[in-house]
Order: structure tokens, then C-alpha cells, then sequence
């Protein structure tokens, strides 16, 4: 699990970890874990986005076999919405260049 919020004997709470098996904060208020929380899940987030980028950029597939290129990705608009939406598309991102 990682972590588990525990309600302290004062009514605020500490977060225990289970990697660790000790508190890593304690004396926080329900505002104070939540921005704790989603500090964190916001790092972790940026650290896979990175890493897709840093793949991306060396030409190599960051989905595996699911990762797809631009034309692909316009080829399916295509499939799914129709040739018009895939020509919208196209135009539109060429305009930003």
C-alpha cells in the first residue's frame, strides 16, 4: 500500500509508512494530506511524462507497440470521425508552425 493515514490522539493526523514501517509526517490537518498527497502525485506524474518526452525525442516508443505517430493518429480520426474532422485536424496543426 505504501502509506496510510492515521488519525493522531490529538485529532490530526500522520502519515505511516509501510515501506519504512514509521511515520514520515505527522501533526497534519485533512488540507495539509490532501496538498501532501497530491504534491506527490503530482512528481510522479511529471517524472512519466519526462520520461515519455525524453523517449519520444530519441525516436523510441514510449506505448510499445500502441505507440503510434502523427499520421497514424490522423488515420484514426479518420476511422472514428470521418475524413472532414481528420482534414480539420490536419490544417489546424499546420497553421501552428
Amino acid at each position: 500500500m505504501g502509506q496510510q493515514i492515521i488519525k493522531q490522539p490529538n485529532g490530526k493526523y500522520c502519515l505511516f509508512s509501510t515501506i519504512v514501517d514509521n511515520i514520515t509526517y505527522y501533526d497534519l490537518t485533512q488540507e495539509e494530506i490532501v496538498e501532501t498527497w497530491t504534491e506527490s502525485a503530482k512528481k510522479g506524474f511529471e517524472r512519466k511524462v519526462k520520461i515519455i518526452l525524453e523517449k519520444l525525442e530519441a525516436g523510441k516508443k514510449p506505448y510499445y507497440q500502441f505507440t503510434m505517430d502523427f499520421e497514424e493518429v490522423i488515420e484514426t480520426i479518420e476511422v472514428s470521425h470521418g475524413r472532414a474532422e481528420a482534414n480539420k485536424i490536419r490544417k489546424l496543426i499546420k497553421k501552428l508552425k
